[in-house]
């Protein structure tokens, strides 16, 4: 297959120039012109700023998001930058860059934290990376591969859906590709302080984003890299700059543990130091805390789910490693590429802790391979080029044939009972707010449409004209239009479904200054009522309240065994959430227990005496 488009500009690693190791380097001005970098890296900046947007005003769908915007608002209102304190107390259990970044807005301008303000960091920092990724892809494959990568990227919606979320994943992100790419000339054996000073840096800002895992990533992704490279990892070992780099990294991160250590004694920060970095990882039977344990190939799965249809591009790339089917030239930049994603899924596919979010340092690098596949990384006449194309016609004609398929069902009134029940409950939700925009026809939905069919029609052409950077455009297109859709459109709609803050609202108008508990510390109930609800006292959940008491509880379903039996049938149901969850909570009137029934009086005696006493006349 012939490739089409723009002529590749010369690699970064490949290029004319080899050092002792054996690696290509690109000379000074052997790629793309520095000012024509900056102006579109800035302008990919911005365009990804746009694109991932829509959503940051999507209601919190996550405990652990409401409980960051918790820190934010401690940080803001009381000052706490060490140690920020959630509604209820609780210390931050991460490193505190992200929320540091997270109240500068707020504390700048002043007012009342939303949830926007909360997630801006992560909004920030995925238009970063995607800007990022598009000046090295574009640098190593040529400018079309840029465009592509970008694409590519942001029409991943594990990436796109994470953008827009108030977590320290994607910041995290940015620090470790940033990092990995100011290492790279270093690792090609090229001389230079300059490459393992800053990737040093960044990993020390990483590691005060997300701890001492960003140091494992980037130091496991390197000797991945040196073996693909068939070289001796004891060879770079013993050279000064890693040792230097790391240093800097610790240098830094230490500048807040210490103190973090110091000052958390009291509230024994030191333990959940312990179970967030080294807990989660080892399983329980090694002293773990079997939190979030899943089967070993969870975070592969997650992985090809986050980035489908693209995902069905693993097969031709996995093909031409295997069979030398990357050009020469390229072969370096693709192993640098694949060694990151490689790194992520093997460290968190053997921790005993694997969740959705630690896929996204592998979601970058993914973007980048699966865009060289159509912009010159492939050799034509291998059978990886060919297995690419098959792959390429199936998305260009089932995936506009599956929305015309989804148009047709919507308006039928079909229900698809079996179907559904094959999802979690979140999964269905998902689906059903899809079949919805369907129904409706709402201009996000058409553009969603028109965009899907315009990129199918556009990659049929360029396959049928064996253009292969055009075909990656037109299922790039298809990509984006469905994840923006995802994140932007149907994310919300669901949220919006599952929200608990109409409830809270009704819960303050109907318990009206009466005393209010939970049976368990709720994070997202408390940052809708503004203020932490406290936890039912265990007496009351054992024997009731006081009689002259009104007392109202949110409990739910799941909760409802922490109470004795005698309480549980006390309650009263006053009212109960609508949000679309099967374990929705609803309130309750806490009512005092009814007092044990007296026992009769004996014959000749009055109740209550003991026997043998004396009667009363």
């Amino acid at each position: 297959m012939e490739q089409g488009g723009a002529k590749p500009a010369a690699p970064e690693i490949g290029a004319a120039k080899a050092d002792a190791a054996g690696h290509g380097v690109a000379p000074r001005g052997a790629t793309w012109p520095a000012r024509r970098r900056l102006a579109t890296a800035l302008a990919a900046f911005v365009i990804a700023l746009a694109l991932l947007t829509p959503g940051m005003r999507t209601p919190f769908g996550k405990d652990a998001e409401t409980q960051s915007a918790q820190w934010v608002v401690d940080i803001v209102k009381h000052g706490n930058w060490l140690l920020p304190l959630d509604y209820y107390g609780y210390v931050e259990r991460k490193p505190p860059m992200f929320y540091w970044l997270g109240s500068l807005w707020p504390w700048l301008r002043g007012g009342a934290i939303t949830q926007t303000d909360a997630r801006l960091p992560s909004l920030v920092a995925g238009a970063a990376v995607a800007a990022l990724i598009l000046d090295w892809a574009a640098a190593d494959f040529g400018a079309a591969c840029g465009w592509l990568s970008f694409v590519f990227l942001i029409g991943g919606y594990g990436f796109a859906a994470r953008a827009n979320v108030a977590l320290t994943d994607m910041l995290m992100t940015l620090f470790l590709i940033g990092a990995w790419r100011a290492m790279r000339r270093a690792l090609a054996g090229a001389a230079g302080r300059s490459g393992p000073l800053i990737a040093g840096v960044l990993l020390g800002l990483g590691v005060l984003t997300k701890g001492p895992v960003v140091i494992v990533l980037a130091g496991l992704a390197a000797f991945i890299y040196i073996v693909l490279e068939r070289e001796n990892p004891f060879t770079f070992a013993r050279r000064g700059w890693p040792w230097a780099m790391l240093a800097i990294a610790l240098t830094i991160g230490a500048a807040w543990y210490v103190p973090a250590f110091i000052a958390g004694r009291s509230q024994d920060w030191g333990g959940v130091f312990f179970d967030e970095n080294f807990g989660h990882f080892m399983p329980v039977r090694m002293g773990g805390t079997g939190e979030a344990a899943r089967p070993v190939y969870y975070i592969v799965a997650r992985l090809l789910g986050a980035m489908m249809p693209l995902s069905l591009l693993v097969a031709p790339l996995l093909l031409a490693g295997a069979i030398g089917g990357f050009e020469k030239s390229r072969r370096h930049a693709i192993r640098y590429q694949a060694a990151l994603a490689l790194a992520v899924v093997v460290l968190f596919s053997i921790a005993s802790a694997k969740r959705d979010d630690y896929i996204l340092p592998a979601i970058p690098p993914l973007a980048i391979l699966y865009a060289a596949l159509f912009a010159g990384a492939l050799r034509p006449d291998t059978g990886a080029a060919r297995i690419r194309d098959a792959i390429a016609w199936a998305i260009a004609i089932v995936m506009p044939a599956g929305v015309i398929v989804a148009l047709l069902a919507a308006h039928a009134g079909v229900h698809f009972a079996r179907f559904d029940a094959r999802f979690q409950s979140s999964d269905a939700s998902y689906v059903a707010g899809f079949l919805a925009s369907a129904k409706t026809l709402r201009l996000p939905f058409i553009a969603f449409t028109a965009a899907t069919l315009a990129g199918g029609a556009f990659a049929i052409r360029a396959l049928w004209r064996r253009d292969a950077i055009g075909a990656g455009v037109g299922i790039g297109v298809i990509s984006l239009a469905g994840s923006l859709l995802f994140a932007g459109v149907i994310k919300p709609i669901v949220a919006v479904t599952r929200c608990l803050r109409p409830f809270v609202h009704r819960v303050e108008a109907r318990a009206d200054g009466a005393p209010l508990y939970v049976a368990v510390n709720d994070e997202e109930l408390a940052w809708y009522y503004g203020r932490a609800i406290p936890k039912l006292p265990r007496a009351f959940a054992r024997a009731g309240p006081p009689s002259d008491q009104q007392i109202f509880l949110i409990a739910r379903p799941t909760e409802m065994t922490l109470l004795a039996p005698d309480v549980r049938h006390a309650l009263v149901a006053v009212m109960s959430s609508r949000a679309a969850s099967g374990n929705r909570p609803a309130l309750y009137e806490l009512r005092p227990l009814a007092p044990p029934p007296v026992p009769s009086a004996p014959a000749g005696g009055v109740s209550g005496l003991k026997p043998g006493a004396p009667s009363v006349k």
